[in-house]
Parts: structure tokens; sequence; C-alpha cells
């Protein structure tokens, strides 16, 4: 076996390594392909030649040559479809040489039973099958016409027709049951992939919703002891404090370790950046629904802008059209169903590459009465919060965390005869890639902005925050040490505000209705580049995984805090971002 695999690798050439595994694979089939029918040709025309049958070996040697000259230097330039077209037609040529002549042994017709194999294996099921079958008929045309009409051709008995034909068509129906076999086998494995790892998050998913949501209530109840702390108390006041304030500690850490340990053994998508084709990856992810359901229909198209190899995480981009592909396909009611999937670019930057996939179904899907609103009366808003709901019945909270890790969002738009899923992925032209905080650092120093230092005792803050009791205890913590404090509700009503008044910082919840934290920050850093101005702000959310802080900075944000936290923290960041 090692023999053979060291053979195989002896037809994988250089610039396979930059291409993406099904390619290679792809290429590698064409290549042993390529080698061996010039090998089986060649020694055909060399017998031809010593039996002194010219016409034999003068078509013959043409074949090989031809082979030779695709094998040499057709498969070495980049054009691999220019390759496989030709290294097909050759094919063609060949074995219909075998059935009008016979070939130099006059039973060379043989070799045309692994053309459905060759065919199906190069094309899939669906073209392989037609050009297998046309070719079935052609050889019914020779047996019944062209033998008889042709000068030098092959004649075929009654019974050798009749056994040529039953094996060809065998040939075709194993090798079309063994391509489909192969199919479910590898889409079955890849379905329990997705499955494990949907069924490995689920619980990093409650485990970091519970710590929220005990981070939250902590961080009143050690806000309300730190300020109970700085009263006038009798020593036996302060140590029923003290004690109280160790043990709310003591819950913090525990509810710390219990992220990082799930984290650690989370099974994480890996996040290696390799160069791959997005349209054959897209195309391949397709084929996996289409193949199986002939009244699924998909359409896939890119914007002339959007170049065909990039660099990026090929297999989470697979994982999340799979999820919602597979959603679709589970709760689309309608029986003709038709995909189309539309691809554009939304950003100029050189280097990187913001891509805008909306992916667009037809058909109803039974969305529960609950989740729909009245757009007329309430516009976007709640269909913005209706989206969760979405995801939720959808089971596409997964497919919502791989998008989010981009900094993007899931947006998913019902319609009485159609859904339309829109999300971002970013991807970049080149393989260096560079880190949240290479950005962020790259950005500050070659961005200069305006911004006055303030004394923290005359700054104006805007606290952006939905739990009233959180925003209680911010105010007790910071009203005495600022000039004055304003609340916003949520992400859209801190932007009115912002348009109105001038803030010296903001404290930006992340998770709120209407609009979060983040997609606000982003549109106050859109209305900043006209004004050539940078307001400080920091986010205070009880999310306390590393992702969320990078997804935070991504946004714009200047700093994090995480839930709960002490007063010294809060004012020592207020301080820093102030000058």
């Amino acid at each position: 076996m090692k023999s053979i695999n060291k053979f195989l690798l002896l037809f994988a050439f250089d610039h396979d390594e930059k291409l993406d595994v099904e390619t290679q694979a792809f290429l590698l089939l064409s290549n042993v392909l390529n080698f061996f029918l010039f090998v089986i040709v060649f020694v055909e025309g060399i017998i031809s030649l010593l039996e002194e049958k010219l016409f034999f070996a003068g078509t013959l040697l043409s074949l090989s040559v031809l082979f030779a000259f695709n094998y040499l230097y057709i498969s070495r330039r980049p054009n691999i479809a220019l390759y496989n077209r030709l290294l097909f037609l050759f094919i063609i040529l060949t074995f219909v040489f075998f059935i009008i002549f016979g070939g130099s042994t006059g039973v060379n017709i043989v070799w045309v039973g692994s053309f459905p194999f060759i065919a199906i294996n190069l094309f899939g099921r669906k073209a392989g099958s037609l050009y297998s079958l046309g070719m079935f008929v052609f050889i019914l045309i020779d047996f019944l016409l062209l033998s008889k009409i042709i000068p030098l051709a092959q004649h075929y008995t009654l019974n050798m027709s009749v056994l040529i034909s039953i094996y060809v068509l065998f040939s075709f129906i194993l090798a079309y049951t063994l391509k489909f076999v192969f199919a479910q086998v590898l889409f079955s494995k890849e379905r329990a992939m997705i499955n494990s790892q949907n069924n490995r998050t689920s619980r990093d998913e409650q485990i970091a919703d519970l710590s929220r949501q005990i981070r939250t209530p902590l961080s009143n109840i050690t806000g309300i002891l730190d300020i109970l702390g700085k009263t006038n108390l009798s020593d036996d006041q302060r140590d029923y404090i003290n004690t109280i304030h160790a043990s709310a500690n003591n819950l913090v850490n525990v509810v710390s370790n219990m992220v990082s340990t799930t984290k650690s053994n989370e099974l994480r998508i890996q996040e290696e950046k390799i160069s791959f084709n997005l349209f054959s990856t897209l195309n391949n992810t397709i084929r996996l629904f289409s193949e199986n359901n002939s009244k699924q229909k998909f359409s896939l198209s890119f914007s002339a802008e959007v170049p065909s190899n990039m660099t990026g995480n090929a297999i989470k981009t697979k994982q999340i059209f799979l999820n919602i592909l597979n959603s679709i396909a589970k709760y689309n009611l309608s029986e003709n169903k038709e995909i189309t999937i539309e691809v554009s670019r939304t950003n100029n930057m050189p280097g990187t590459l913001e891509l805008l996939f909306k992916i667009t179904a037809t058909g109803n899907i039974p969305f529960p009465k609950e989740y729909r609103s009245d757009e007329s009366l309430y516009g976007t808003d709640i269909l913005l919060l209706n989206t969760s709901k979405h995801i939720q019945f959808l089971e596409l909270g997964l497919t919502q965390k791989l998008i989010e890790q981009d900094g993007h969002l899931l947006s998913i738009k019902p319609e009485a005869d159609k859904t339309t899923f829109e999300f971002g992925i970013t991807f970049k032209e080149s393989t260096q890639s560079y880190s949240v905080k290479n950005i962020k650092e790259k950005v500050s120093n070659s961005t200069s902005f305006y911004k006055p230092s303030v004394d923290i005792k005359d700054a104006n803050i805007l606290l952006v925050e939905d739990n009233f009791s959180n925003q209680q205890i911010i105010i007790l913590y910071i009203k005495n040490l600022v000039n004055k404090i304003e609340v916003a509700y949520n992400g859209k009503e801190a932007l009115d505000k912002f348009g109105k008044t001038k803030y010296d910082l903001i404290l930006m919840d992340v998770q709120m209705p209407i609009m979060d934290g983040l997609k606000a920050t982003k549109k106050i850093r859109e209305i900043e580049k006209s004004t050539n101005t940078h307001i400080p702000i920091i986010a205070i959310t009880a999310n306390a995984f590393p992702e969320d802080k990078e997804r935070c900075i991504a946004s714009g944000m200047d700093d994090y805090i995480s839930k709960p936290f002490q007063t010294e923290e809060l004012v020592s960041k207020l301080k820093a971002h102030l000058k």
C-alpha cells in the first residue's frame, strides 16, 4: 500500500498545494487517467507498428502524443478546466476508435466498459450518466450501421453485439451505483460531523447564557456592597459586609472557571486560513442537496468584483451554508423549491474581502404566528427582534455564532412566498492575516483623531443599558465623580442622543433590544468619519468569552469591561480614555 501511495504522489504537481482538497483530488484523478490512457494507447500503437498495421499504428500513436502533450504541458497550466475538457475529448476519440475499428487486437472495445466510471467520476452522476448513455447509443449505432459501411471497421456477430451491450450497460449501472453510495456515505458523514459540532456547542451556549444571567445580578450585588462599604458601619456590620463580598467574589470565580473549562473543552472549528476557490466550495455544497432532490433547483451567481480565489476558512464557510440549506430543506414545506444564492462584495479596501451572501428560498416556511409582525405598524425594529426567534425556530444558533465570529450578523426575512437569508463573511485577498489587536493598532497609528483631554469631574457620560437595575448601580458608582450622566435604553436611542448632544465618553452594553451595542458602535464610527472626531466607547457586558472582547474591539469600541467588576476598575478605565 505504501508503494501505491508513493506512486500516486508522483501525479501531484507543485501547484496542487495552492488548491483546495477537493480540487487536488479531482486533479490527481485526471492525471492518473491521462497517464494510464497514454500507456494503453502507446503500447497498442507500438504493437500495431510491429505487426505492420500502419493505419492502427498511426492513429494510436497520434492519440498517445495528444495524451502526452495534455499531461506534460496543459496539466501544468493554471487553467484546470481546459486540461480536463481536453482529456475527456481525447478519451472519447480513443474509445470511438476502439468501438469502430477494434484496435490492433480487434477486441479493444472492452476498454469502453471503463467509460462510465471515467465520465461519472469526472463530471458527477448527472452529467456523467448523460455522457455514458450517449456512448452506449453510439455503440448500438455502430453495431447496426457504422460497422457495415465504414472501411476497415470491426464487424461483430449478433452474440458478441448483445454481450458487449450488456457489458457496457452493466458497467454504467455499477459505476452509477458506486458513485451514489459514495456520495451518500460522504453526505452522511458530513451531516454527522455538523450534528456533532452542533450538539457540543449547545452545552457551551447554555453555559454562556447561564454565565451572563448570573453575572448581571452579581454585578449589582458587588456594586451595592462596594457602596455600603464606604458608609459608616460598625465593626460587626463591616465584617458581615466583607463576608458577603468574599462569598460574592468566590461565586464570580466559580462562574469564570466554568466558562474557562467550557471553552477549553469546546470542539472549535480550525481557524487555519487557506487559499481556496469559493465558487467551487459553494457549488460542491449545493451538489450535496441537488443530487438527492431533483425538485430542489439551485442558482449560484457571483458579482463581477468577487474574485474566484481568496484566503479564509473554507471549512467554516461550508458549514454555514450546509446548516442554512439543511434548515431550508427541513422546514420549507413546498415540494418544488428554487434556491438562489447571490454573492457580492461590500467593501473596496485592498487586501480585505467583505462579502455579502444572500440566499433566497421560494416556498413557505411555517413560522409560528407569534414570530410575525405587522410591518406597517412597527417597521424594521420589531423584525430585528424577531430574527432571534427565527434563528431558534430554524435551529441556526451555531450558524449565527459562526457568522458573528467575523463581526457580521445573520438576517432572516420571511415573506408570504419566500424567505431571504443574508449574512457577511470576511476573507482576505492575500495569505497575510492580521489579528484584531494588530488591526486596531494599525488604525490607531495611521489615523489622527481630534479628541481633547477631559478631566473626569468635567466629563459628560452617556450610559447605554437596557436593564434598569444595572443603570442604577453604574450611576451610583460614578455619579459623584463625573459632571453628568445620561441614559439610553438601546443602541437606536443612543444614536439619537449622540446626534443631539456632545458626550465625552460612552459606556455601552452589548446585548440590547432594537439595536445592539456592536451595531450602534459601528454606526457611531461611520458618523465620526465625516467630522474627524473620536469618542471613547467602553463595552460593559456580562459576556465573558475572549471572542466577545474581540468582537467589541473589532466593532470600533476602545475598551471592554466584564461584569461583575470593581468600582476602581471602571473608574480607572474612565480616566484612561478621557485623557
